[in-house]
């Protein structure tokens, strides 16, 4: 049995008893490992969809998608943002269309635990995976797509974001990422990734 799935049962057996298991057993660790997946069906799982929004003068490359914290063997299952002419890319000034990924745990953009589940768990092997894009964090480019240069940080980072299902959102909502350029920031960190989300009852169907 996983760590994290022992500390739950510890957390939600305290819960129960009403007795306080430390900090540990957070609120917002219990909300996240008790929230549903979202499946109208025993063992189906819901999605999100996410819109990402760069308000920045350059390229954003990055993965992202979503994940288990609890179980270690997962697959992620995630997208990538390239400098690559002919895969998807994310332009300045430019909004993505809207992506859907499986509900799960854990939404990441550019986070550590996102890429090393991949690494370990994914076949990341095919011609449709972008190394440069594998990276902590989210880059900035302003080189052209098929030069050298493409899919370097060439005008900086964004810190990676990660945002907690049954905290931040519930599964069927809309997720929106923002990138914005933060000049108050700490080089080589000049952007920062904004989220916000609209559940799936506000969505009007949209």
């Amino acid at each position: 049995m996983r760590r994290n799935a022992i500390l739950l049962i510890l957390c939600l057996t305290a819960a129960s008893a009403g007795l306080w298991a430390g900090s540990a057993c957070s609120n917002r660790t219990l909300l996240n490992q008790t929230a549903s997946f979202g499946g109208s069906v025993t063992n189906q799982r819901g999605h999100v969809r996410v819109l990402f929004l760069n308000n920045t003068p350059f390229r954003a490359i990055f993965t992202y998608g979503t994940h288990s914290n609890t179980d270690r063997d997962s697959n992620p299952d995630f997208h990538q943002f390239t400098g690559v002419m002919g895969q998807m890319t994310l332009e300045a000034n430019s909004f993505s269309t809207i992506q859907m990924v499986n509900c799960d745990r854990v939404f990441s953009v550019g986070g550590a635990e996102l890429l090393q589940l991949i690494g370990r768990n994914s076949n990341t092997n095919g011609a449709s995976f972008d190394r440069p894009a594998f990276t902590e964090g989210i880059a900035f480019s302003s080189a052209a797509i098929g030069s050298e240069d493409a899919e370097a940080p060439t005008e900086g980072l964004a810190a990676p974001l990660e945002a907690l299902l049954g905290v931040d959102f519930p599964c069927g909502a809309m997720l929106i990422v923002r990138f914005e350029q933060d000049d108050a920031l700490t080089p080589p960190l000049r952007f920062r990734a904004d989220f916000s989300m609209i559940p799936a009852s506000s969505d009007r169907g949209t």
